[in-house]
């Protein structure tokens, strides 16, 4: 016998217009009653519900499957600003390290 695992389920997406109209479907018989009638599972239904307002508000199209504007955040949203401010200090660092190297050599050529 083979231990073989389960296969995976296929994880659903739904559009945009799908939800908006699983909602208009819980504002008239709640969601419940949605969720049987749509056969989804309840948490479905009422992540919809409670997310209604981005739902109706999105102008996108309505095929959609996502109301845009997830994934990661940028760690540093002014990244340039970054890169500057970094190669600023470098050069003063750099300069600094010039000037002591310049007196290190004076010094030592007055010996």
């Amino acid at each position: 016998m083979e231990d073989t695992p389960p296969p995976k389920k296929k994880q659903k997406s739904y559009t945009v217009r799908q939800k908006r109209e699983a909602v208009r479907l819980v504002e008239d018989v709640g969601v419940e009653e949605a969720a049987r009638e749509l056969q989804l599972a309840r948490g479905t239904v009422h992540g919809w519900w409670k997310q209604a307002e981005k739902l109706f508000s999105f102008t996108g199209h309505s095929t959609s499957k996502s109301l845009k504007g997830q994934g990661r955040r940028e760690v540093f949203p002014d990244l340039p600003a970054v890169v500057t401010f970094i190669k600023d200090v470098r050069r003063e660092e750099k300069r600094r390290d010039i000037l002591a190297l310049e007196r290190m050599v004076e010094r030592l050529a007055i010996r």
